[in-house]
């Protein structure tokens, strides 16, 4: 029969675990939302007060967007590093709640504009200090943690844009904001209560330039804007080319869904991996699984073939992001500093250009290249740029030695 006291530890050591991993489970959501919250604005765009949007109007939405998350990100990691990473987990959620609000009533297309530039920044808080919050408390499952965070941003971006377009149609142009809104107090409160109030690590002032400016930093940084531009690619084209080919919109949704799954099942296996080979050539393992699936993809015929080809690119881009997320935390480790913001800043704006070189891409070749051309040139390009991937860092091979 346990003492009191013993009685007290067993419930201390269960009571310290769910906490710990309460802190997965509110970056999870978080990055749920912020996903979802992007994808909904999508479909439901034409329908606002400001009035009827020309493709023009609707590009320079996108590019607001993206300039408040470059903007907003390096202040964002300074903020983590001088204030804690709690705090800009906060203002990140006021920030989307506002870009909502503004979303919802705006009767112009100037405060549209606004109601962007807030959703970037909010997108820089989360995912700068979101993920360098998963990199400080499972330092020793890194890349299996980063992975189960990963997969509700992939589950945000599927539901978001159903949600949006189905509660149109069920109740108009409000009702989406009214049902999201709930779901932004959520994670307000989840933030906000949740939460660790101190960071784990030492707050040490390291020389952020040369870190950032490290190969150690760089490197992985490169192979994050890969797998966004690999991955992003099929995101706006794969749709269109299935409709084409007799696909409905729900069996098409179906299979980024599955795809989604398997995105998140790959994590454990992600994780098994990079315990047992070099972090850097698992990487490239993923890389050059994307480089072969995308133009396998726009080979495959039916909705049952793409869908296979899909979950194929899915489980490449896994093998991919989860260990480069992880390594960027590592190098920091190596280091023996606690500036996980910093490097997690670097991380956000590596995955900007990325998708950012993905929307070049298919705005500009759609008019002269065709679907499986633009999946092979990007294909190549991802195996073109993998001698970069090979530079060295000697702390790194220190430690894989």
């Amino acid at each position: 029969m346990l003492t009191p006291r013993a009685t007290s530890r067993v419930v201390g050591h269960h009571v310290g675990r769910l906490r710990q991993f309460s802190v997965l489970g509110v970056i999870a959501y978080a990055l749920f939302m912020d996903y979802l919250i992007y994808g909904l604005i999508v479909p439901l765009t034409p329908y606002s007060p400001a009035g009827a949007m020309s493709e023009s109007r609707m590009g320079l939405l996108y590019g607001v967007y993206a300039f408040g998350v470059l903007a907003a990100t390096p202040l964002f990691g300074y903020l983590g590093e001088r204030i804690g990473y709690k705090k800009p987990m906060i203002i990140g959620v006021l920030l989307s709640g506002t870009a909502m609000m503004l979303f919802w009533l705006a009767s112009n297309f100037p405060l549209l504009l606004l109601a962007r530039l807030f959703q970037g920044a909010a997108a820089a808080a989360t995912w700068t200090t979101g993920l360098a919050l998963i990199a400080e408390h499972y330092v020793e499952n890194r890349v299996r943690m980063m992975g189960y965070a990963l997969v509700g941003s992939t589950g945000g971006s599927i539901v978001g844009p159903v949600l949006g377009g189905s509660l149109h149609q069920l109740g108009g142009y409000s009702l989406p904001f009214v049902v999201t809104s709930v779901l932004v107090v959520v994670d307000f409160l989840l933030r906000v209560f949740l939460l660790p109030k101190e960071r784990v690590g030492s707050r040490s002032r390291p020389d952020l330039r040369a870190l950032l400016l490290d190969k150690a930093v760089l490197v992985p940084a490169l192979a994050v804007a890969l797998a966004a531009f690999g991955w992003g690619i099929v995101e706006p084209l794969l749709p269109a080319h299935l409709e084409r080919t007799g696909s409905s919109a729900a069996e098409i949704g179906l299979l980024f869904t599955i795809a989604t799954i398997v995105y998140g099942l790959c994590a454990p296996l992600v994780a098994w991996a990079s315990e047992r080979f070099a972090i850097r050539w698992v990487i490239i393992g993923g890389i050059v699984g994307m480089a072969l699936s995308l133009p396998l993809l726009s080979q495959l015929s039916g909705t049952i073939r793409a869908g296979l080809g899909l979950c194929m690119l899915s489980a490449a881009f896994a093998f991919t992001l989860n260990p480069t997320s992880a390594e960027l935390g590592n190098a920091v480790d190596r280091r023996g500093l606690s500036c996980y913001a910093a490097v997690y800043g670097v991380y956000n704006i590596a995955y900007s250009i990325g998708m950012m070189a993905t929307d070049t891409l298919a705005t500009a070749a759609t008019a002269w290249m065709s679907f499986g051309q633009i999946l092979t040139g990007a294909g190549v390009a991802l195996l073109v740029c993998i001698p970069l991937l090979l530079l060295k860092d000697q702390r790194a091979e220190a430690a894989e030695a």
